[in-house]
This record gives structure tokens, C-alpha cells and sequence, in this order.
């Protein structure tokens, strides 16, 4: 959904609490869940990744090639890219293959039911539209790779180069490379804590 911040319609909605949040508006709310952008008290599992698998992932997705565009036509300028390791707590075994060791590591962290878990890529001087997840049932554990990038999530901007970040992706957001590096980060998606 790629709406402006500035509609008075959001804001008005949230003041009468029929949205938490003017930046919270997926298609399907779950009410009652705990609506924030950005979550810094998640617990995570323990999961860093050595120099040599992120340079496996980016030597084996990003140079070889096998990543594809991200879905939606959400790419505002520039190249975002996409590669699946996951989908719904199953890895591809073929897609896992192209990172080796990586998606073992990812299941023998034990993340709390496992969505989706993708390699995302974006290019130098690129950005995308400002979206929002589908619902609100899910987090995402974005874990940086190389480069850095801008991300702003409802009216908060962070940058994404070193510290794993998890945020609500129901929230409105958008992605900025800035940078002369493409940015490359894991996203680990799993269960929003208020529906387990």
C-alpha cells in the first residue's frame, strides 16, 4: 500500500483509535497486538554472522547474479533485489545451496516461527516507495550484510550497517542507498510475539 504520511484520514483515524498508529495501516489489522515500528526490547536468538558467510552470500547471490526484483513494483529508482531462502518456516533447499551453511545457521538459532527469510539488495542511489506489510502478524529481523542503508520506519530514520535491526514491517516504510556500495541485508520474518 503506498499512501502519504500526510493524509488527514490516517491521522484522524488513529486519534479516534481506530488505528494505533497514522503509520500503521495494513490491509488486514489483528487488533490487540502491540503496534511499534521499531522493536529494540525483541529478544533474539543468537545469530552473528562471520565475515566469511557474509561474503558468501554476497559473492554467491549478489555477483553471481541470482537475485531477481523485489515484488510489488515497489523499486522507486535504482535496482532492489530479492533472494529466497524461505517461505512459510521452509528452506529451498536449491536456493540454500548458492549460500552454503547459511540457512543451517539460521535454523539452528531457533527463531520463533519462522516465516519467510530472504537476502535483499539494494543498489547504489536507490530507494523504494514507502509500503507496508500486508498484516500485522509478523516481525522482521533484519540482519545487515554489507553497505549500509537508510531506513525510515513511521517517523523514525535508522541506519541499517551493523546492529541487527527488528521492526514491524505493518508499518509505513522505505529503504535509501545513499551510499557508493550496494546495501545487502538478510531479513529473517517471523511471528509477531502477540499471536503465538
Amino acid at each position: 500500500a503506498v499512501v502519504s504520511t500526510q493524509s488527514t484520514g490516517y491521522q484522524d483515524a488513529a486519534k479516534r483509535g481506530l488505528l494505533p498508529s497514522a503509520y500503521q495501516r495494513p490491509k488486514s489489522l489483528v487488533s490487540g497486538l502491540r503496534a511499534e515500528p521499531i522493536w529494540s526490547d525483541y529478544t533474539l536468538p543468537e545469530l552473528v554472522l562471520t565475515e566469511e558467510e557474509r561474503n558468501t552470500i554476497v559473492d554467491n547471490v549478489i555477483y553471481k547474479g541470482l537475485f531477481g526484483e523485489m515484488e510489488g513494483n515497489l523499486g522507486k529508482v535504482g535496482v532492489w533485489g530479492y533472494y529466497s531462502l524461505a517461505d512459510q518456516g521452509t528452506f529451498n533447499k536449491k536456493s540454500c545451496e548458492a549460500v552454503p551453511g547459511i540457512c543451517d545457521r539460521i535454523e539452528d538459532a531457533k527463531f520463533p516461527h519462522l516465516d519467510k527469510v530472504y537476502v535483499s539488495l539494494l543498489y547504489p542511489e536507490s530507494a523504494t516507495w514507502s509500503h507496508t506489510a500486508p498484516d500485522n502478524t509478523k516481525l522482521s529481523v533484519i540482519l545487515p550484510v554489507a553497505g549500509s542503508t537508510k531506513l525510515r520506519i513511521a517517523d523514525t530514520t535508522v541506519v541499517i550497517s551493523e546492529d541487527t535491526v527488528v521492526i514491524d514491517p505493518s508499518f509505513e516504510k522505505e529503504f535509501v542507498n545513499e551510499e557508493q556500495d550496494a546495501a545487502v541485508v538478510l531479513v529473517i520474518s517471523v511471528a509477531h510475539p502477540g499471536t503465538i
